[in-house]
C-alpha cells in the first residue's frame, strides 16, 4: 500500500466506513509507517485516530467488540504502538510506561475505562485564546494552534496535565496535590499559582514565566529530585531551556510587575529617603532581588515619586539621583558606582 493508498483508507476510517479488513490494513501499515517516519497526517486527524484507537481498545478489552476476536492481541500491540510512537499518547510520562505495558500484557479493564472515559483533550483551532476550567478549579488560558491533555477527574495525589503550544495557568491551591506540566522535555510543578508556559515543537526553546508564588521547573528524567536539572522561579522570574544544550537558563521578565493588589495600590513617593529604604521599599513590591556592591551607596538619599513607573524605569532614576548604575544579571539587580558626594 503507497501513501495515496493509506491517505484514501485513512479517510473512510476517520468517517467510519472501513470494513474489517479495511481496518485491520490500516492498522498493519500503520505499524510500520508511523515507526520509520514515512507517514504524516494533520493534527485534526491524529486526534481521531488517537480517540477511535482508544476506543477500540477499551471495547475490546472489555469484551464488548469482535475486534479482539477478529484480530487478536496484535492489534492492540498496533494500536499502542501507534498512539506512542506518533507522539499522540494522552498520559504523561510515568502513566504511559505503565499503560503501555498493560495494553501489551492484555490491558486490565480499569485502565481501559480511564482511557476512554476519563481522557480529555483540547485544541484549540480558534484565532483567539480559550479558556478552561478544570476539574479542580484551575483556569487554563489556551492560546490559538495550542493544545491540552487532562484527566477529567484528577486522582487524590496529584493532578497532571500535557501541554503542547503555550498556556496560561491559573492553578488552585492544593497541598495534598501537586500540579504537573508536563511540555516533552521539561516539567512543571506547583502547589498552587499563576504561570504562563510556552513550548512548541518546532521551537528549540521551552520558556516558563511565574506571575505569582513558586514553581519548580526541572527536565523530565526517571532521577532523584537532588539530581534533577532543575530551578525554583519566584514572582517576575522566568526560565528558557534549549533543548539541544539541555541548558535551564533564569532570568527575569522583561517587563517585572507589582505582587499583589495591595502593592498596586501602593504609591512610591520618596522624600529624603536613603537608598537602602528605597530599594527595599521595591524590592517587596515587586517580588525582585536588588543587591549593592557599595555600602557607602545605602546612605545616598533619594526625594521623588515613582508611582506608576516600570521597574526599569524606577531604578534609572534612583541611580542617576545617586551617581550610580544598575546591572541585571541572571535574576537580581546590582547596583554599582561611585555614589553621592557627601
Amino acid at each position: 500500500m503507497n501513501q495515496h493508498d493509506f491517505d484514501i483508507l485513512l479517510q473512510k476510517y476517520l468517517s467510519g466506513e472501513c470494513d474489517p479488513e479495511e481496518e485491520k490494513q490500516i492498522l498493519e501499515w500503520s505499524e510500520t509507517a508511523f515507526a520509520n517516519g514515512t507517514m504524516t497526517i494533520s493534527r485534526s486527524e491524529q486526534i481521531v485516530v488517537e480517540r477511535r484507537m482508544w476506543k477500540r481498545i477499551s471495547s475490546s478489552v472489555l469484551g464488548k467488540s469482535p475486534m479482539l476476536k477478529r484480530i487478536g492481541w496484535r492489534w492492540l500491540a498496533v494500536a499502542a504502538t501507534i498512539i506512542l510512537v506518533s507522539g499522540l499518547a494522552i498520559f504523561v510520562p510515568d502513566s504511559i510506561s505503565k499503560l503501555n505495558q498493560n495494553i501489551i500484557s492484555k490491558i486490565s479493564s480499569s485502565d481501559a475505562d480511564l482511557a476512554l472515559e476519563d481522557y480529555a483533550e483540547v485544541y484549540n483551532t480558534t484565532g483567539k485564546p480559550k479558556t478552561l476550567s478544570l476539574e479542580d478549579g484551575t483556569i487554563v488560558t489556551l492560546t490559538p494552534e495550542s493544545s491540552l491533555k487532562y484527566s477529567r477527574h484528577f486522582d487524590n495525589k496529584k493532578r497532571q496535565v500535557e501541554l503542547e503550544g503555550e498556556a496560561f495557568f491559573e492553578v488552585k491551591k492544593d497541598s495534598s496535590r501537586p500540579f504537573f506540566v508536563y511540555t516533552g522535555e521539561l516539567v512543571t510543578q506547583v502547589l498552587g499559582t499563576t504561570f504562563n508556559v510556552k513550548s512548541y515543537k518546532d521551537s528549540k526553546i521551552i520558556e516558563v514565566k511565574v506571575v505569582s508564588g513558586r514553581v519548580s521547573v526541572y527536565e523530565n528524567k526517571q532521577k532523584a529530585p537532588q539530581n534533577r536539572n532543575g530551578v525554583i522561579l519566584r514572582p517576575n522570574q522566568k526560565i528558557t531551556f534549549d533543548k539541544e544544550s539541555k541548558k535551564l537558563v533564569p532570568e527575569l521578565v522583561e517587563a517585572p510587575v507589582l505582587q499583589d493588589l495591595q502593592e498596586k495600590k501602593l504609591e512610591f513617593v520618596f522624600e529624603e529617603s536613603t537608598l537602602q529604604e528605597v530599594l527595599s521599599v521595591i524590592q517587596k513590591a515587586f517580588g525582585v532581588e536588588i543587591v549593592v556592591e557599595k555600602s557607602t551607596l545605602n546612605d545616598c538619599i533619594f526625594t521623588g515619586d515613582l508611582t506608576g513607573l516600570p521597574l526599569h524605569t524606577q531604578l534609572r532614576f534612583i541611580c542617576k539621583s545617586v551617581n550610580a548604575s544598575y546591572e541585571l544579571r541572571g535574576t537580581t539587580f546590582f547596583i554599582k558606582g561611585d555614589g553621592c558626594k557627601k
